[in-house]
Formats: structure tokens, sequence, C-alpha cells
């Protein structure tokens, strides 16, 4: 099973500046993805710009598709996560991350720090061999809201007795000790590459993990579609 970890930065063509759905479903179909989790996806809302990507994407594989709404944009407008695969979902649900009760933090250099409500689909997937658990999520940028997603994660891998790949945007370089509690469970797919900004690639913050599988193969794919390079993994079953 080939599975792809992809931040579609809203289906935006990066180098012609136009929201192409196309270009991300032929992104998927040319390295022959079986299963992908997206970030930054929008759904259909009055906002300008705001059509159901999930199916665009979905219709264009042929593939089963979920969409896990984070928040809607100005009240109205969806916006999350979603799901592509090539085999139908045994289940799937949104769980949503608390937000931080403080949020009153501050980047480097002293402005506020955005925050923004996140989730994380679940879906679980049997084909032939193996029953898996997908985890899909997009981290914030506050490090008290990745404290909450870590924390999410960790509570829903504790509690799963199959296999899991977790995969996203975790807004997180390797070193972090906030991402220590997952590599603790988990293993992460060998690449090191750098995977944003795609236009002058400097730090890894998208991720593949994995546990009860074996990987066989992984990639950054350094082609630019939008601001982050997706990541490609391949197991074995």
């Amino acid at each position: 099973m080939r599975i792809m970890t992809f931040n579609i930065q809203h289906a935006l063509d990066y180098k012609k500046g136009i929201i192409n759905t196309d270009l991300f479903v032929n992104a998927i179909k040319n390295r022959n993805i079986d299963f992908c989790g997206l970030n930054e996806v929008r759904g259909k809302g009055p906002i300008e710009g705001y059509t159901d990507q999930t199916n665009a994407i979905g219709d264009g594989l042929g593939y089963y598709r979920y969409f896990g709404e984070a928040i809607k944009v100005h009240g109205t407008s969806p916006y999350g996560n979603a799901v592509v695969s090539r085999f139908p979902f045994k289940s799937v649900e949104t769980i949503m991350i608390p937000d931080p009760e403080n949020q009153n933090e501050l980047d480097r250099d002293g402005d506020p720090v955005h925050y923004e409500t996140r989730c994380i689909i679940k879906a679980i997937i049997e084909n032939e061999s193996k029953t898996i658990c997908f985890l899909v999520t997009h981290f914030g940028l506050a490090e008290s809201e990745r404290i909450n997603a870590v924390e999410t994660l960790c509570n829903i891998i504790d509690k799963t007795e199959i296999p899991v790949i977790l995969m996203g945007d975790f807004n997180t370089e390797p070193d972090e000790k906030i991402l220590t509690p997952l590599f603790n469970r988990l293993k992460c797919v060998d690449t090191c590459k750098p995977t944003f900004p795609s236009y002058d690639p400097e730090i890894k913050i998208d991720y593949i993990f994995y546990k009860g599988l074996k990987c066989i193969h992984s990639e950054t794919v350094e082609e630019i579609y939008a601001d982050h390079f997706p990541v490609v993994a391949e197991f074995d079953f």
C-alpha cells in the first residue's frame, strides 16, 4: 500500500497562483497512491473559492473520500483535513483537538501567535490482509495547541491495537521535544529532507509515522505543487 501526506494549501497551484484540484489529482494518481491524507482543504461555502475540494479530488481519482471539518471560516465556509482512499472505509470520524484555555502565546518576535481549532481524521481501512487505523492531522502554530494535539493522538494510539499510520503537517521540526511522545510510540519513515517551503525548502514539518507495519520505501516528493512537498511511504503487508 502506497501512502501520501500532502498539505495542498486549499489546492492552490503555487506556480500559476490559481486553485486547481486537477493538479493534485494528478500528483496522487501519478504516484499510484492508495491512501492520501490532505491538509488545508476547503469545503463548500459562500466565500468565493470555497468549493467541495474533497469530492473534486475524490471524483478525479475514483476514490472513497471524507472531509473532516476543523473550522468554518468567517462562520460560514468549511475548512480542515480530508482523506481519499482506494479502499472503502470500515469507519471514519472527525476527532476535535481541544483548544488551549490560555491563548496569549507570543512568537519569537514577540507577536501574538495565531490560534486555530484543529482536528484529527480517524479512518479504519480493511483490505485483503490487514485492518489499519489511519490518523490524519494538521497541528497548530502555537506550542500549547501542539501539546494538546500530541496528547489527543497519544490517547488514540494507546487505545488502538491494530496497526496505525499517522500523517500530516505537524508544524514541528524533528528535534523539538513536543514530538517525543509520538517518536516513543511510533516509527517515522526514513526521509530527512525538508518539506517546507517548497520553493526554497528549509525545514521538515510533514511526517508519516507508523506501527505494526513494515515500511519498504519512503521519499519526499521534491516537486512544487503547493507550498509543501508531499511525503510518500510504501508499506509491505
